[in-house]
Formats: structure tokens, C-alpha cells, sequence
């Protein structure tokens, strides 16, 4: 018995110096990019020591979170630096409240839920805020970027659909969750709906292609179907 626990601290220890490990060498790489000056980064020394800071400070938050059991829940605050040491090391104090700082907040934010989801596979309501992360962090990347869509919330919404068909999908109970099924298909085709709304708005060339589609599947229908049912009887 005390082999067994000694095994198991053991194993912990393991994982968690190679997690940390893990982290620190793509630490590493992120700093050598910024160094050689592959990776834009602010020209001041002040944002450059505070991301460094906060860096180290989400390794020390990972590192405990290694332990397992509600030590894992450390993975947020870990994430949290990480990302805030990022941004700031990357667009410094002058771009920290821009857009693209904005969206790689968004993402790694997301990154971070979905880390934990990783480690605690029975909190499903973790992908919801990496699902809408995610989504934010494109649909900022696509308001600029993409005029034809704007700043309409296309992304979010679909980022958050596909977040409910994750949770259906990575569930052990399908049946009884077969509600985030539901909610995931309903937000999905919304956000299509949504979509193809936008782009009738903004081209109306599409309104006589979509009446065109549906008048040729329309006759296509009914002619499988009409056969269907005479090879059944």
C-alpha cells in the first residue's frame, strides 16, 4: 500500500515537471522569435519586463496546477497571465486596448477553457465560454477585415453552436445530453440563417440564384421521392 501511494506521488511529480516543462520550452521558442525578431514585439523595456513578469507568473500558477484534483483549476488564472504577458510583450502599452490585442485576448482566453475542458472532461460547461472566446477573437479579426459582414456577431453565435455540438459530442450520457445537441443544431443553422440574411442584404444578384435553386430541388424532390415510394410498394 505505501509502494502504491509513493508510486502515485511519483506520477504526479512527473506530470506536473513535464507540463511545466512542456510550457517553459514553448516560453523559450516564443522568446527566441521575439529576440531574432520573427515576432513583432514593443520597442520599450518596460512592456517587455512586465510581459516577462506576468509569463512567469502563469508558469507558476501552471505549475501548481499540475497537482491535480482543484489544483487544476489553477489552469484559468495560469492562462490569464500567460495571455495578458503575451499581449503586452507583443503590442506593448501604446496597442495593449487595440483590436488585435483584443483578439488575442479572445483567444487565449479560449485556449485557456479549453485546456482545463482537457484535464476535467466532466465540466462541459467549460467549452461554452472557449466556444464564445473563440468566436470573439474571430469576429474581431473579421470586422476590419471582411466589410461585407461587418461587425454583425456571425462569428460568436456560430462559435457558441459549435460550442453545444462539442459538448454532445465529448459526452459520455448522449441521451441525456441530447439537449445541447438540440441547442448546438438550432444556434448553428441560425447563424446561417444569419449570414445568408447579410449577404441578400448586401448582394441582391443572390435573391434569383436562391429562387433558382429551390425551383430546380424542389421538382427533384418530389420526382426521388414518387420513386421511393413505388419501390417500396
Amino acid at each position: 500500500m505505501k509502494e502504491r501511494k509513493e508510486e502515485a506521488r511519483f506520477r504526479i511529480l512527473f506530470w506536473r515537471t513535464d507540463f511545466v516543462g512542456f510550457a517553459m520550452i514553448v516560453s523559450g521558442l516564443f522568446f527566441l522569435l521575439v529576440n531574432f525578431k520573427l515576432l513583432p514585439a514593443s520597442e520599450f523595456v518596460l512592456p517587455r519586463v512586465l510581459g516577462i513578469l506576468f509569463i512567469m507568473v502563469g508558469l507558476i500558477f501552471l505549475f501548481f496546477s499540475g497537482a491535480g484534483r482543484w489544483l487544476t483549476w489553477f489552469v484559468i488564472p495560469a492562462g490569464a497571465f500567460l495571455t495578458v504577458g503575451i499581449v503586452t510583450l507583443v503590442f506593448g502599452g501604446n496597442r495593449f486596448f487595440s483590436l488585435d490585442s483584443a483578439s488575442l485576448f479572445s483567444l487565449g482566453f479560449a485556449l485557456t477553457f479549453l485546456t482545463l475542458f482537457y484535464f476535467r472532461r466532466g465540466h462541459w460547461w467549460v467549452l461554452i465560454p472557449s466556444g464564445v472566446f473563440t468566436g470573439v477573437a474571430v469576429w474581431v479579426a473579421m470586422g476590419n477585415r471582411y466589410p461585407v459582414i461587418g461587425w454583425h456577431p456571425v462569428a460568436p453565435v456560430l462559435c457558441l453552436g459549435i460550442a453545444f455540438l462539442a459538448i454532445w459530442l465529448y459526452s459520455v450520457q448522449k441521451q441525456r445530453m441530447r439537449w445541447s445537441l438540440l441547442v448546438g443544431a438550432l444556434i448553428v443553422s441560425a447563424s446561417f440563417f444569419y449570414l445568408l440574411g447579410i449577404l441578400l442584404a448586401r448582394w441582391s444578384i443572390l435573391w434569383p440564384v436562391v429562387l433558382l435553386l429551390a425551383g430546380l430541388l424542389i421538382p427533384l424532390w418530389i420526382l426521388f421521392a414518387d420513386r421511393r415510394r413505388r419501390g417500396a410498394d
